[in-house]
């Protein structure tokens, strides 16, 4: 029985093809996904277990992801978050990474950086194991 803990990641999207994508992807890297419907259900599972990644959609309500990494920063949670928008929208971009995203991916290409990203959280998640 291995002791080593498996990678989480946290995501908040109502986009079924964008969680299919990323749940095969977490799915391809052994990671455990938990989806959430809100920001507010998200910051309240952070109770229980923290995980090694948060992906949000900065969709509906609009700037959602944004008040998620205020909430985070608020309650000095340090988790790497990655956020998902829309194919040119540099405003919202700018705005994730200046409110401490590691990455804003434009929707619908998401796969190869977020591949990236995951084995990034997976090579942290060893160190600490």
């Amino acid at each position: 029985m291995s002791l080593a803990k498996q990678a989480t990641v946290y995501l908040l999207e109502k986009d079924t093809g964008i969680t299919d994508t990323i749940r095969s992807l977490c799915d391809e890297k052994s990671m455990l996904l938990e989806c959430f419907e809100s920001g507010q259900e998200l910051l309240h599972a952070l109770d229980s277990l923290t995980p090694d990644c948060i992906i949000a959609a900065n969709n509906e309500p609009v700037g959602q992801a944004l008040t998620l990494m205020e909430a985070l920063d608020s309650h000095q949670h340090d988790i790497p978050v990655i956020i998902l928008g829309d194919h040119s929208d540099v405003s919202s971009a700018v705005a994730a990474i200046k409110a401490g995203a590691i990455d804003y991916i434009e929707k619908p290409v998401i796969y190869g950086r977020l591949a990236e990203h995951f084995n990034q959280a997976l090579a942290r998640t060893a160190l600490m194991s």
